[in-house]
């Protein structure tokens, strides 16, 4: 069976395998009460209302407190490069196209004041922002969650065989219906690859994948390729040698927003994370010289032809 349709900007697409009942309408209004506590897009949202200030006489949605909970620990855990309050950072950027030529640093700077999770706070169990400016951008977390909720109602519904994949972000369970593995491909990091042409395959079952990449977007500034990622530190878009972070995890939540801060964190930071985590395992593609290389937390490091 498969369940199909738009989310959040995206495609979905949920395959399993049962004894023939079809979840497509209880899968969509999952999505739609995701969409109604975590879309930045639609001004009715809760975290719409939250960043606005409006909630105070409504109550905190479950999704809400999961989302800022982990943010804060991947945050912790990646020393500042993940970091869900660069709401304004971000809306300052897109609105100049990413140009850091014409930047203005007294403006950076006034903005910075409002970044850091240090900023939301839990008190008598919901999160509150220490200052009214503070404001969310969870996109780099938030469709890995919603990989998260649908396959854990799969799950609920005794449904172990399946591939739940939003925008890219996949987790699987079990096998194919004739034990053939899940497979998800990984594509070459280079912004002319049209027709999807892939790097490399990865087997996954039980496991959740998430790939950020800057290959697709970025602002070329004096012969040099900047990104659509920011740094949460500095309050710029990050210059990195990592062109596609690519992070199995427990959890798709936890696989995107490490992706993320990997993309940020550069090849060696990146590395080293991956390396020390019980949880992640990962593969990175990224540039050295003219050299397009891969590096595999499993296997040996790969050079482009």
């Amino acid at each position: 069976m498969e369940a199909s349709g738009y989310t959040q900007g995206t495609t979905y697409s949920v395959i399993y395998f049962n004894d023939g009942k079809d979840y497509q309408y209880q899968i969509d209004s999952l999505l739609l009460a995701f969409d109604r506590v975590l879309s930045t897009y639609q001004e009715t949202s809760y975290i719409s209302k939250w960043n606005r200030n409006e909630t105070k006489d409504v109550e905190q949605p479950t999704m809400f407190k999961e989302v800022v909970q982990r943010s804060k620990e991947v945050h912790a855990e990646t020393h500042g490069s993940f970091d869900i309050t660069v709401s304004p950072l971000m809306k300052y950027w897109f609105e100049r196209d990413w140009n850091t030529t014409s930047l203005d640093s007294a403006e950076v700077d006034s903005i910075m004041q409002f970044v850091g999770m240090n900023k939301v706070v839990k008190t008598n169990g919901i999160y509150v922002k220490s200052d009214p400016n503070i404001q969310l951008d969870v996109n780099a977390i938030a469709q890995g969650y919603s990989v998260d909720v649908l396959s854990r109602y799969m799950e609920s519904k005794g449904v172990f065989n399946y591939l739940v994949e939003i925008g890219g972000e996949v987790r699987t369970s079990g096998t194919k219906v004739n034990d053939e593995s899940w497979k998800v491909g990984i594509d070459k990091p280079t912004d002319d690859n049209l027709e999807r042409e892939l790097a490399l395959t990865v087997e996954l079952s039980g496991r959740s994948l998430a790939t950020s990449g800057n290959y697709r977007k970025f602002t070329e500034v004096n012969g040099q390729k900047i990104g659509h990622a920011l740094d949460p530190q500095r309050g710029y878009p990050a210059t990195t040698d990592v062109l596609s972070a690519t992070i199995i995890a427990n959890t798709c939540m936890a696989a995107d927003a490490y992706a993320t801060a990997c993309l940020t964190m550069g090849f060696e930071k990146a590395k080293k994370l991956i390396e020390v985590s019980k949880e992640l395992d990962g593969i990175l593609i990224y540039s050295v010289d003219n050299d397009v290389r891969i590096w595999n937390s499993k296997g040996e490091e790969v050079v482009f032809e």
